[in-house]
């Protein structure tokens, strides 16, 4: 279910960024860079475009990508299981995926140098935008797949 949100998510958005419905504010290298420097133990930088870069940062990018996908929605399954109100409602994987925008807003953003909701830039609303999309059709991603395929897994 993860590598599928996650899936759904990536294509919506080259989909997007390709019509220029959206603007793509973070090159494709830099979440694996922040992820590799957080792997040495340096957390936040000034600016991680100015942080020299490293060996692999773009499978580090895809890889951790999705694993935060399968995370996310294991997490999300966790819940359901726990939560029988969640496990009936078909909108509820909608609004997971699209809270779990407060990752990049409240964590990425800020340990990137570009801070809390993409503050210190002047393309705001373009981080706020795109990732806001992004989460949304994380949570479409996720609702397909409970649509389609979940009741073959449980």
């Amino acid at each position: 279910m993860g590598i599928f949100a996650t899936f759904i998510m990536d294509l919506f958005a080259k989909f997007l960024v390709k019509l220029k419905i959206v603007n793509a504010r973070i090159e494709p290298h830099i979440p694996g860079r922040w992820v590799l420097y957080m792997l040495r133990g340096k957390f936040i930088h000034e600016d991680i475009r100015q942080t020299p870069a490293l060996k692999n940062e773009k499978l580090a990018t895809l890889t951790s990508h999705y694993l935060i996908g399968i995370v996310l929605t294991g997490t999300y399954l966790f819940l359901e299981l726990k939560e029988p109100a969640i496990r009936d409602q078909l909108w509820m994987p909608l609004v997971f995926g699209a809270t779990t925008v407060l990752l990049p807003w409240l964590w990425l953003y800020p340990s990137i140098g570009i801070g809390l909701l993409a503050s210190k830039s002047k393309k705001q609303s373009d981080y706020i935008i795109f990732s806001s999309i992004n989460h949304i059709n994380f949570g479409i991603g996720m609702t397909i797949w409970i649509v389609v395929f979940h009741r073959f897994f449980t």
